[in-house]
């Protein structure tokens, strides 16, 4: 039995896309608490989807459509209309396994930075999320 020359020609592509929660109105006075997000700051939203598709291109086509159909709105707790809108795709990168397991890779970027900087530094200026808190910077 021959393979199917037009399904071999599928890959798996991660996505990532960012979305933006933009809110409208002011809080509620009595129902802010310590869990409320501050309204002078932004909030925002990678997210990293699988595709597949035929080329990068049709995937990014794919991701950008289903994003568009992911953007919602609703009141939340504060009583805050909370709208959540796509911005951009990001990245892609193609997946090589069609079967997908413990340890999988699904996504991968590469960081290029000064001679100098450490992986600290890389941390403190990508990912400042998952500093210790005995790593921020002062």
């Amino acid at each position: 039995m021959e393979p199917n020359l037009q399904e071999s020609q599928i890959n798996w592509y991660a996505i990532k896309i960012l979305f933006e929660s933009i809110h409208f109105g002011n809080p509620l006075p009595d129902k802010i608490d310590e869990h409320y997000y501050d309204n002078n700051k932004k909030l925002f939203e990678e997210s990293i989807i699988l595709i597949k598709a035929k080329t990068i291109e049709q995937a990014y086509n794919i991701a950008e459509e289903q994003a568009k159909q992911s953007e919602h709105e609703y009141l939340n707790s504060y009583g805050q209309l909370v709208r959540w809108k796509f911005v951009n795709i990001l990245h892609a990168f193609e997946l090589n396994d069609d079967e997908f397991k413990t340890g999988t890779e699904i996504y991968s970027r590469f960081i290029h930075a000064k001679k100098e900087d450490t992986y600290k530094d890389i941390i403190i200026q990508y990912y400042p999320e998952a500093l210790d808190k005995k790593d921020e910077p002062k």
